[in-house]
């Protein structure tokens, strides 16, 4: 669709108005009732039809539509994917974590083309023009510790604070980028870090695996912290990886309980690019 034909009538425009007013970049249906009360339903839902039409709204999902910038072509814009995973969930309880909480955090510089968004129920992932949206469950237990994040100048985000996105990417490492990618965001905001907080929550997430995972690159890595003792007495004799996203082979660390499947020297080279 060619932008510079797009037209607006007084209607489309008064609509407009009313979602600029008042912040609005994103509706559902039964949101636009209350921004135009003077149509009724139907009239309300033929104007949402005429503007989609026109790509002056785009529909993402189901009905949710944004509205779209006067010089975007309504086929190929995406809005930002974090704003659209609140979009996606509103009224539902959930948090941006495991890779896509690292990319929110600045700690990684290889994009994906998928968002993940931590649930309490299941949810089949969708994908919107080319962007996987990944739904993670998590249990009761699991679900804790996400806060408003600013991703830019004038919008934040609900996305796992910086220790709980650690424990989450070390529960599972194969929706993290892997191990390597964990140990060199670790390395990054290393001095950032709550140390205390951290333990904290891995006392409270209850998985011996990401206790020992956490410890062991805590260790190897070298980085100064006081929590890595007790991190070793919360450990079990069980062996588990260290990565979940590697071939399950390696020597055992006996000091972790750790299959070592990922080579240090692996970590290091990507910590020193």
């Amino acid at each position: 669709m060619n932008t510079k034909h797009k037209t607006i009538s007084n209607r489309e425009g008064q609509f407009l108005y009313q979602l600029d007013s008042n912040g609005v970049s994103w509706f559902r249906t039964d949101d636009a009732y209350s921004y135009m009360p003077e149509l009724t339903k139907g009239g309300v839902r033929s104007l949402i039809k005429r503007m989609n039409d026109k790509g002056l709204v785009t529909n993402l999902s189901g009905d949710l539509y944004w509205v779209v910038p006067l010089n975007r072509d309504p086929e190929e814009y995406l809005p930002d994917w974090h704003l659209i995973a609140s979009s996606l969930m509103s009224g539902a309880d959930y948090y941006i974590g495991y890779y896509s909480a690292l990319q929110v955090h600045g700690l990684i510089t290889q994009p994906s083309l998928r968002e993940q968004i931590v649930t309490r129920t299941q949810m089949q992932s969708k994908e919107l023009k080319g962007v996987e949206f990944q739904f993670i469950a998590h249990n009761a237990q699991h679900f804790f510790g996400a806060k408003n994040t600013w991703i830019d100048s004038h919008n934040r985000v609900l996305c796992s604070d910086l220790e709980k996105t650690f424990v989450d990417c070390l529960f599972k490492p194969d929706y993290s980028g892997g191990v390597v990618e964990i140990a060199k965001a670790l390395w990054m905001s290393r001095n950032k870090i709550d140390y205390s907080k951290l333990l904290k929550y891995c006392n409270q997430f209850g998985s011996k695996t990401v206790s020992k995972r956490l410890g062991y690159l805590l260790e190897t890595l070298d980085i100064g912290n006081e929590i890595t003792p007790e991190l070793k007495g919360m450990k079990n004799n069980a062996i588990s990886l260290l990565d979940t996203s590697s071939a399950d082979e390696g020597r055992i660390s006996s000091r972790w309980a750790l299959k070592i499947n990922v080579d240090t020297e692996t970590i290091f080279n990507a910590i020193d690019n």
